[in-house]
């Protein structure tokens, strides 16, 4: 979600940023699942309203860091924008108590203005926390001054030293298999949230009903 980056300026640390991110949006998306088909009970419910939480911000922080350092190519905006129609479309379809618009469509529309984040960070999160408290549309999914409040975040994060993290050994060997995982996050985000979308059709019958 956050866009990839050239092997020769991968930066260790917000590939594991972005691993830990999609692991918590995985276990998250499960329980939502969970939820969906009848079971609902309060570990489920607590575990949703806590932990699960952080992987918002800390995808969109991944995504403020890239802004920053690197900008944001128009083919990984592209893909972004494909990934997203075909998620909406499914979930949609196939499991219409998921968040909708989902995230990547909102970060899509957000990513048009880019420069304007990258460039003034803190006046975005001004406008964002703005947006979030007085102005929220009326939808099912994140408020986009959520998201910009983050993305502004991770602006100001990018100018931080995170190369250093990597280079400590102890760090470096936490980070390094979620930094494997962190290397592909649209591509396992879109499958992951498909695969959940065909299970919970399927357990609801919902194929019958289209059919």
């Amino acid at each position: 979600m956050s866009g990839s980056l050239p092997s020769k300026v991968r930066i260790g640390a917000l590939d594991a940023m972005r691993g830990m991110a999609i692991l918590l949006m995985i276990f998250d998306h499960a329980l939502s699942a969970l939820e969906s088909t009848g079971i609902n009970n309060s570990i489920v419910e607590y575990a949703r309203l806590s932990i699960t939480r952080f992987s918002m911000p800390l995808f969109m922080i991944a995504s403020g860091v890239v802004w920053g350092r690197y900008g944001l190519r128009f083919k990984r905006w592209a893909q972004v924008v494909a990934w997203a129609i075909i998620i909406n479309a499914m979930t949609r379809l196939l499991w219409p108590d998921f968040n909708f618009p989902e995230i990547l469509m909102v970060w899509a529309l957000i990513a048009i203005c880019w420069q304007i984040v990258a460039r003034f960070p803190i006046i975005v999160m001004i406008i964002g926390y703005t947006q979030t408290t007085y102005w929220q549309i009326p939808w099912q999914g994140f408020q986009p001054g959520e998201l910009l409040i983050f993305l502004g975040a991770g602006v100001i994060l990018s100018r931080a030293p995170l190369d250093g993290l990597w280079r400590e050994r102890r760090t470096s060997r936490l980070l390094e298999p979620l930094s494997v995982v962190g290397r592909y996050p649209l591509t396992i985000y879109g499958i992951h949230l498909i695969a959940f979308a065909v299970i919970v059709a399927t357990v609801n019958n919902r194929f019958t009903s289209l059919f």
